[in-house]
C-alpha cells in the first residue's frame, strides 16, 4: 500500500480515537451533547440487514450505511443507481444517462459478489450474478441498508457485501396520502411517478407506477421504461400481520456502440449492444408475535427475469447477435426471533429454486437449487454487544459453505461507538460460468466457489462538537477468485480458473458537519488496495481511491440546496480512463406546505462542469444536463 495513503489513514483513525478521550467541552451541556448526537444517530433508529432483525444501530459491528427517504428525495433521482453513485465504499461503473446499467461494487469486489435485496427478494441474475441496478425506480423506495463487506453468516452468497432495499410500508398513516412527481431534461428526458396509500380498517396499501424515457444522454444510450409497483397490509389480529407486495418493471435500452471493420476494406462501422428487459418479483409474508419475547416470520418469494440482448449493425439496423435468459426462482425464509435476558437471537432458514432457459448455456436450461440454516445473537452486556453468527449453504451446483461470523461493538459514552467484526464469506458459482455455451470458451468443471475471509475494525463518534466523524479499516483475503485464461489443450479458446490469492485491503473516512446557518458540509475517502497476491500486480479494474465532498443547505421551510462532487481513480496502465471530479447541483423550492401536503419545484443540474468520468472508452458518462419538475405530495 502507498506509504503516503497508509500513512494518512493511520494518522486520522489515531486522531479519531483520541478525541473521545481528550477533547473538552467546557461550554457544552450535557443535554446538548446528547440532541447533537441526535442529529447523526439515534438509539430509536434501528437497522434489520446486519442480522435480519431490527435493532439499534449501537448494536451492529459491520461497516453499515444507511439512506433515507428524505435524502433520496433531496437527490431527484431517478433509479438505483443516482442513488448508490456517491456513496463512500461503493464504486458503480456506469454506462450512461438515466436508466442505463450500471456494475456495483463493493470496496473494489466484483459485481457479482454484491448480494441486492429489493424488498426482501434476491435480484441478481442466476447466469452472471448481475443485479439491474438501472432498472429500479426509487419512488417506491423508504430506505436502503449497505453492509459493505461479506455478509455470508446472515444472506449466504455475499461475499463482497448487501444493497438492502426496504420499500415503503402499506397504509401505515390513517388519511390517505400520494405523490406526483414530474420532470423533465434534455433529450426528451421524462420521469412520470404516481404514489397512494391508505388505510380502511384493518387493510392498508400502497401503490406506485412510472414511467422513465429518454433519447440517449450520448450516442446510442436510449431507455424507455414502466414500472407498477403494490404492497397490501392486512392485520388479521393485534397479534398477526400479512403483507403481499408485487413488482413489476420493463424496459428496453441502447447500452454502447463499438467501432468495427466487417471486411478489409470495408468503411469502418459501429456494432451497437442494446437490451430488453421484463421483471416482475412477489412477496408473501405472515409475521405473528408469539408473545412479548419472541415473533415468527413466515415468507414466499417468486420472481422472473426475461433479458434479451441485441447487437446490430448501426448503418443498416443488421441483426448481428441475440442472447435470451429467462429466469424463474421461488423460495422461502423461516425466521423465529427471541430476546431473552442478554440475549437477542435470530434462528433462520432459507429454501430457493432457480431455473435458466437461455440460448447461451448448454443444453438450453440449468437450474440451481439452494437450502441454508443460520443463527446469529446479539448478546448485551452493560454497553458492549457481541454478535456471533453462523450459516450453512447446501447449494446443487457446487460443495456446501459453513460461514461464521464474529462482531463486537462498545459504546464509549453518548458520543462513540467502537466496532470489530470477522468473518468468512463466498459468492456463488454463477450459472454462466460453468455452463456456458461458446466455442471461444471451454467449461471448467472443476470450478469452486470464490471466497473470503475479512476482518474490520471501525469507530464512530460525535466528540468533536458539531461534527459527525466514522471511519473503517477493512482486509479482505480472498481465495479461488474467478480469472479467465487459456485453455492449456487450445490457447485459442479460453476457460474460467480459480486463482489462488486476492487482498482487498483499506480504509473509509467520512465526516459530516451539524447544520451552520442551514448548511452541512460532507466529506468521504476512500483507499483500495487491490493485490493479485500470487503475482503481486495491481488489479486494474479495481479503484485505487475515490472521494466525495458535498455541501447541503436545508432551512426546512421553503428551499433546498445540495451540491455533491464524485471522484475516482482506477490503476489503468492503458491510461484510457477519464478522472475528472463530476459535480451535481440540486435545487428545491418548497411551497404550500401545511402538514404532509407539500408543492416542491427543483432543478438539477448533472456534470455541472462537464467532467469525464469513465473506464472505458465505450463507456463514456454523459456531459452536463438540466432537467426540472415538481414533486406534489398530498
Amino acid at each position: 500500500m502507498n506509504n503516503y495513503f497508509l500513512k494518512r489513514g493511520i494518522f486520522f483513525l489515531c486522531l479519531m480515537l483520541i478525541l473521545p478521550c481528550f477533547c473538552q467541552r467546557a461550554n457544552a451541556h450535557p443535554e446538548e451533547e446528547i440532541s447533537l448526537l441526535r442529529m447523526y444517530y439515534s438509539e430509536e433508529a434501528l437497522v434489520v440487514t446486519p442480522s435480519r432483525n431490527p435493532k439499534p444501530i449501537s448494536q451492529i459491528a459491520e461497516n453499515i450505511t444507511v439512506i433515507t427517504l428524505d435524502e433520496i428525495e433531496a437527490m431527484n433521482a431517478h433509479t438505483l443507481n443516482d442513488v448508490l453513485k456517491n456513496i463512500p465504499g461503493v464504486q458503480i461503473k456506469l454506462r450512461g444517462g438515466p436508466g442505463s446499467t450500471g456494475d456495483l461494487h463493493i470496496q473494489g469486489s466484483e459485481f457479482n459478489h454484491v448480494l441486492l435485496m429489493i424488498d426482501g427478494i434476491a435480484i441478481n441474475n442466476l447466469a452472471s450474478g448481475f443485479a439491474d441496478i438501472g432498472a429500479f425506480p426509487v419512488q417506491n423506495i423508504g430506505r436502503i441498508e449497505i453492509i459493505k463487506g461479506p455478509a455470508s453468516s446472515s444472506w449466504g452468497s455475499s461475499l463482497g457485501g448487501v444493497i438492502n432495499v426496504i420499500i415503503k410500508s402499506a397504509g401505515i398513516m390513517e388519511k390517505p396520502w400520494g405523490s406526483i412527481f414530474q420532470s423533465g431534461g434534455e433529450k426528451k428526458t421524462l420521469d412520470s411517478r404516481v404514489e397512494l396509500s391508505d388505510k380502511a380498517g384493518n387493510l392498508g396499501y400502497y401503490l406506485s407506477a412510472g414511467n422513465l424515457f429518454s433519447d440517449g444522454l450520448r450516442p446510442t444510450n436510449s431507455f424507455k421504461g414502466k414500472n407498477l409497483y403494490t404492497k397490501l397490509r392486512w392485520d388479521l389480529a393485534d397479534s398477526t400481520t400479512l403483507i403481499f407486495s408485487l413488482g413489476y418493471n420493463e424496459g428496453a435500452r441502447e447500452e454502447a456502440q463499438f467501432r468495427t471493420i466487417l471486411f478489409p476494406g470495408a468503411p469502418e462501422d459501429y456494432i451497437v449492444d442494446s437490451n430488453d428487459f421484463e421483471y416482475l418479483f412477489s412477496t408473501l409474508r405472515l409475521n405473528y408475535f408469539l408473545n412479548s419475547k419472541f415473533d415468527l416470520t413466515l415468507s414466499f418469494q417468486t420472481s422472473k427475469q426475461e433479458v434479451i440482448k441485441f447487437t446490430h449493425l448501426l448503418s443498416t439496423g443488421l441483426e448481428l447477435g441475440k442472447d435470451t435468459y429467462d429466469v424463474s426462482i421461488y423460495g422461502g425464509t423461516f425466521l423465529l426471533k427471541g430476546k431473552y435476558r442478554y440475549h437477542n437471537i435470530v434462528l433462520g432458514a432459507d429454501f430457493e429454486h432457480g431455473k435458466l432457459k437461455s440460448n447461451a448455456i448448454v443444453d438450453k436450461k440449468q437450474e440451481r437449487e439452494k437450502k441454508a440454516i443460520f443463527v446469529n445473537d446479539t448478546i448485551i452486556i452493560n454497553k458492549v454487544s457481541f454478535i456471533p453468527g453462523i450459516r450453512y449453504d447446501h447449494i446443487s451446483i457446487h460443495d456446501e459453505f459453513l460461514s461464521p461470523s464474529l462482531g463486537i461493538s462498545y459504546r464509549a459514552g453518548e458520543k462513540t461507538i467502537l466496532r470489530g467484526y470477522m468473518a468468512k464469506g463466498f459468492s456463488t458459482i454463477p450459472l454462466s460460468k460453468i455452463y456456458i455455451d461458446d466455442p471461444r470458451f471451454v467449461v471448467n468443471n472443476d470450478l469452486k466457489v470464490e471466497k473470503v475471509f475479512s476482518i474490520q475494525a471501525g469507530i464512530e463518534s460525535t466528540s468533536l462538537k458539531y461534527i459527525w466523524l466514522k471511519s473503517s479499516f477493512f482486509k479482505h483475503n480472498i481465495s479461488a477468485a474467478y480469472a479467465n485464461a487459456p485453455w492449456p489443450e487450445d490457447p485459442s479458446k479460453i476457460t474460467a480458473v480459480n486463482q489462488k490469492k486476492q487482498r482487498r485491503q483499506g480504509f473509509e473516512i467520512e465526516i459530516k458537519t451539524a447544520p451552520f446557518f442551514n448548511t452541512s458540509l460532507l466529506t468521504g475517502y476512500v483507499l483500495i488496495d487491490a493485490k493479485n497476491m500470487d503475482t503481486g500486480e495491481r488489479l486494474a479494474d479495481v479503484p485505487r481511491y475515490t472521494y466525495d465532498i458535498g455541501l447541503q443547505h436545508d432551512n426546512k421551510k421553503s428551499f433546498q440546496a445540495s451540491l455533491k462532487g464524485h471522484y475516482l481513480r482506477y490503476e489503468d496502465p492503458a491510461g484510457i480512463q477519464k478522472t475528472n471530479f463530476v459535480w451535481d447541483l440540486y435545487l428545491t423550492k418548497k411551497n404550500h406546505q401545511s402538514g404532509n401536503k407539500a408543492l416542491k419545484l427543483f432543478l438539477s443540474g448533472h456534470n455541472i462542469f462537464d467532467g469525464q468520468q469513465y473506464l472505458w472508452e465505450e463507456y463514456k458518462n454523459p456531459g452536463r444536463w438540466i432537467e426540472a419538475g415538481l414533486r406534489c405530495n398530498y
